[in-house]
């Protein structure tokens, strides 16, 4: 035993020998013990916590964030690669869970058309540099504007696809068809995959330079605003004879389509116009 007083080691007994204070018993050593096992459990347990709470939250939403895009990005890939494959029997089978995979394809076709435009125009600008440095000893230095040949138009392709979807769901409403807007939306985008894939095509070809990608591109679009439309409208089988025919269906969504076509159009011409008339000193009004 030793003496809480003096800290002499006693053999046995119950009083110290050399200072005569009274020695704890056993039982009392393990009663301390295990008050002083909770304390130091609480310690650790709130050292772990300030730990936690030391970490910034910023880094933990951002982990989460890359995360959920990686898992995004995957299941969207593995989605475009089975489409491309039988991309109607895809088609038919795409439901609202296909959704947001929908919207990402919609997002890419309306990038890469005006991708294609501005390499395309900056092929073309950077031959005519180097013209101009032959000819005069000095480049022209041209470039097409990204905002005008990209940006705006991106806005525009995008809100004019979703007016075709758009259009082609009205037409499967007029049929008395019971389907939502998100799988309209997922069924149309489905059938716009192998045109997605002409484009990216369209595009390395303008990135090479190789006149190809005009054909390429001119089939992309018609055939996602009059070929799809006519794919979606199909696709849905009607139940009973209420409702319009298919044919009905599929003639107001090209109605439509031309109306939006018109609009959009003039819309485009104009921001290629502004695009052109900033790289030329303002001479084309």
């Amino acid at each position: 035993m030793i003496c809480p007083n003096c800290s002499h080691e006693s053999e046995g007994g119950k009083f110290c020998v050399k200072c005569g204070t009274q020695l704890p018993t056993a039982s009392d050593e393990t009663v301390s013990a295990q008050e002083n096992q909770p304390v130091q459990a609480t310690q650790q347990v709130s050292v772990t916590a300030e730990e936690y709470v030391s970490k910034p939250a910023s880094s933990v939403q951002t982990s989460q964030y890359v995360e959920g895009a990686k898992k995004i990005s995957k299941s969207y890939i593995n989605t475009f690669l089975h489409v491309l494959k039988h991309p109607y029997a895809a088609s038919v089978k795409a439901g609202e869970d296909q959704f947001i995979n929908g919207i990402i394809t919609i997002i890419l076709y309306s990038l890469l058309i005006p991708f294609i435009i501005y390499f395309a125009l900056k092929g073309v600008l950077g031959d005519l540099n180097d013209f101009g440095a032959e000819l005069f000893g000095e480049s022209m230095d041209i470039n097409p504007p990204f905002a005008d040949v990209v940006i705006k138009p991106f806005f525009a392709y995008a809100i004019f696809i979703l007016l075709v979807a758009a259009f082609s769901f009205a037409a499967v409403k007029l049929m008395k068809v019971n389907a939502s807007f998100k799988e309209v939306i997922a069924r149309f985008a489905s059938l716009l995959i192998p045109f997605v894939t002409i484009l990216a095509v369209a595009l390395i070809l303008s990135l090479i330079k190789v006149s190809l990608f005009i054909y390429l591109l001119v089939f992309g679009l018609i055939g996602a605003i009059f070929l799809v439309p006519a794919l979606v409208v199909t696709s849905y089988q009607k139940q009973s004879q209420e409702g319009l025919d298919k044919v009905y269906g599929i003639l107001i969504a090209y109605v439509l389509t031309f109306i939006a076509l018109r609009i959009m159009g003039e819309m485009l011409f104009d921001s290629l116009v502004s695009a052109f008339s900033s790289m030329f000193g303002g001479g084309f009004y």
